[in-house]
């Protein structure tokens, strides 16, 4: 085959991926860190994960009108502002004064630990952003909001199949971090595992209460950013072929002082754990928005 017709058909193969769904990792608005993601079902209903920091909402809200303005799901891993900053600032909206169309969000899916358990372990610029959220809360209809989120409950959007694998976990240190509630989505025959910021206890205590076969995916969201979050025993029984890397050019490269590989992260490490698995795919927003199809 020449080079050109088997580039091209691996192109057809990569957009057939997830069977007519697509699934786009939204790079952050000024090179900081976050989580924002956005699944269209090949039936073509919204799901988010996140949405990322405050400074993101706007190009957040775009792809979400470029995808028909109407959220069926959002999911929230954990309220870090990095993850739940950009969907503070929509509920906050007031659709009186917008330009374009208000998005609609029909449903919000999330699981948080007591505000005492926070405290024990975080600090209060944090605590701030739960408090904010929960106050933007006040402006959606109650029956929008589902919470608290049992291990093992399971809804559907479309075809699109959402398992909750985990209630938050109560850790006293990185608490913020370690309450990130996994999510398990099944598109078309491939499986999307989301672990938010999930530190190493959180990533041991989901091994604990999870069947391995419950926490195997082809595609994983690398926890905290691919550095300092689950250690790779979580991955090796995850058993990726394609990573989503919500992880700046900077964190790639454990950069310090804009010197590649000086810093004090450990993305070069887990880097070397995913090709070490037989990884096929990284996907990172470093270069971008990233979009599997």
């Amino acid at each position: 085959m020449a080079d050109a017709d088997q580039e091209a058909a691996e192109e057809s193969r990569e957009d057939s991926y997830l069977g007519g769904a697509e699934l786009r990792l939204l790079a952050s608005a000024d090179g900081g860190q976050n989580l924002s993601c956005v699944i269209r079902t090949s039936a073509g209903s919204v799901i988010v994960i996140d949405g990322g920091r405050p400074v993101d909402d706007a190009h957040l809200m775009e792809v979400i009108r470029s995808m028909g303005g109407t959220v069926s799901a959002w999911l929230i891993t954990h309220p870090h502002d990095d993850h739940i900053g950009a969907l503070t600032n929509i509920l906050n909206r007031d659709p009186r004064l917008e330009s374009l169309k208000p998005i609609e969000i029909e449903h919000i899916y999330y699981s948080f630990l007591d505000e005492d358990e926070y405290e024990k372990g975080e600090n209060m610029q944090r605590m701030e952003n739960l408090r904010n959220l929960l106050k933007a809360f006040e402006n959606v209809e109650p029956e929008k909001l589902h919470t608290p989120l049992e291990p093992g409950f399971n809804f559907t959007v479309d075809d699109v199949s959402i398992t909750v694998l985990n209630e938050p976990f109560a850790c006293p240190e990185n608490t913020f971090n370690n309450s990130s509630v996994a999510y398990r989505l099944d598109v078309n025959g491939k499986r999307i595992l989301f672990l938010g910021d999930m530190g190493w206890q959180a990533g041991e205590n989901l091994l604990k209460v999870c069947r391995p076969e419950d926490m195997k995916a082809d595609v994983v969201q690398m926890s905290h950013h691919g550095q300092d979050g689950v250690e790779k025993d979580v991955y090796e029984v995850i058993a990726p072929e394609i990573c989503l890397w919500p992880t700046p050019q900077w964190l790639w490269d454990n950069e310090k002082d804009g010197e590649a590989g000086k810093g004090s992260f450990k993305t070069l490490i887990v880097r070397g754990w995913m090709e070490s698995l037989g990884v096929k795919r990284n996907l990172c927003v470093k270069d971008g928005d990233q979009i599997l199809r």
